[in-house]
């Protein structure tokens, strides 16, 4: 090579698109290169969501009869643990703070009190816990071994779409079981309150129910459904996304459940701070014991 091409073939690697050309990408080459994988992961994650949310709503229709059963084959299969871990944690916790309260001799004021912030931190978040760490370590393992196998690839190659086809049912049915589940876990909490309160508190049934409905307000209820709903979207677009980009064989699926797992571990416990300042920000009527 003469010495004019090889200053040719210099200006041309020069000049040729690289990863960080264009705006946006240049922005995000000046990040350190240590926290720039996890900015790429929250772009990609973002990018995910919005693909599966235009493609529900661009053709909303085709893929209710596959979320219906995906959601009765989870709830199947993931009832069992999800119910056990729910009661256990949420009595114990119930039972714990309840005897806090005999001792100070408040147990009426406080499992009215307990139960309001319960439900709306300690409950919910058990629920996305419990929900994320079987229902979604399941769903990443799904996505993630038929990327491995190819079969994405292979659906993409014969004009499939996978997110419509794979991911649109099943976000819609891990979605609304995190919401659904959270009412068991709201009765799980009462339940559990009560029996601490005759228990330890001696204090009846009728007092305690009293005291616990007088103390609540629909816009509560709501809030917690709301809630569920976005940690549901939440959990599912981490595991989808974690699902869809595994690689590297069995080790590498592993690793990607674990990821999906640990990443909704510290999302979920991040988003539920915010979601409560916010809501109590917009509504402090609702923190105090009426």
């Amino acid at each position: 090579m003469s010495i004019e091409e090889e200053g040719r073939s210099r200006d041309d690697q020069r000049h040729a698109p690289g990863l960080y050309d264009g705006l946006s990408p240049r922005v995000v080459g000046l990040v350190p290169e240590g926290p720039r994988s996890s900015i790429a992961e929250i772009g990609g994650m973002l990018e995910l969501l919005g693909k599966i949310i235009w493609s529900a709503v661009r053709k909303p229709y085709g893929f209710w009869a596959e979320s219906l059963d995906y959601f009765f084959v989870t709830l199947r299969r993931s009832a069992l643990p999800m119910a056990a871990a729910i009661f256990g944690f949420l009595l114990f916790f119930s039972l714990v703070v309840v005897i806090f309260f005999s001792q100070a001799g408040a147990v009426s004021l406080g499992t009215a009190y307990l139960f309001q912030y319960g439900f709306r931190a300690f409950t919910v978040f058990v629920v996305a816990v419990v929900v994320s760490g079987v229902a979604g370590a399941a769903l990443t393992t799904d996505l993630g071994a038929r990327k491995i196998r190819e079969e994405l690839d292979a659906m993409t190659v014969m004009g499939i779409d996978p997110i419509r086809e794979l991911v649109v049912p099943r976000a819609i049915s891990l979605t609304v079981l995190t919401t659904l589940i959270s009412l068991p876990g709201l009765a799980v909490t009462a339940v559990g309150l009560q029996l601490g309160a005759s228990y330890y508190g001696h204090l009846s049934a009728a007092d305690f129910y009293h005291s616990l409905f007088s103390s609540l307000s629909p816009l509560e209820l709501y809030s917690v459904l709301i809630n569920c709903f976005m940690l549901g979207v939440l959990i599912t677009t981490v595991c989808c996304y974690k699902g869809l980009n595994a690689g590297g064989g069995s080790i590498g699926l592993g690793r990607a459940v674990n990821q999906a797992v640990v990443i909704s571990y510290v999302a979920l416990f991040v988003f539920q701070l915010a979601y409560n300042a916010i809501f109590l920000g917009l509504f402090p009527e609702l923190g105090r014991v009426r």
